[in-house]
């Protein structure tokens, strides 16, 4: 059993990794996502030219993570990855 945190993390890439998309998340079983910039994303997704990072947020991480997320879009955007944030 894992955190709440960690089980929405898992149930994300497990959904997109049955959609036929290669599937990096930051939780065991999952191969660990690149340090982008000092930064880690949950759940990277890539399908031929569709990429995807994933932020979940808890409750209490949501109001003390905004640079965490604004630095994960930044990179997004300049990588061609469309970016999504995810409430636990």
């Amino acid at each position: 059993m894992g955190t709440i945190h960690n089980n929405k993390v898992r149930r994300i890439a497990a959904g997109y990794r049955a959609q036929g998309f290669k599937v990096r998340a930051n939780v065991p079983g999952y191969p660990q996502p690149l340090n982008i910039g000092g930064r880690r994303a949950d759940v990277v997704a890539i399908h031929g030219r569709n990429k995807v990072l994933v932020e979940v947020e808890t409750r209490k991480s949501f109001a003390s993570d905004t640079l965490q997320r604004r630095a994960l879009r930044q990179i997004a955007k300049r990588a061609g990855y469309r970016f999504r944030t995810v409430k636990a």
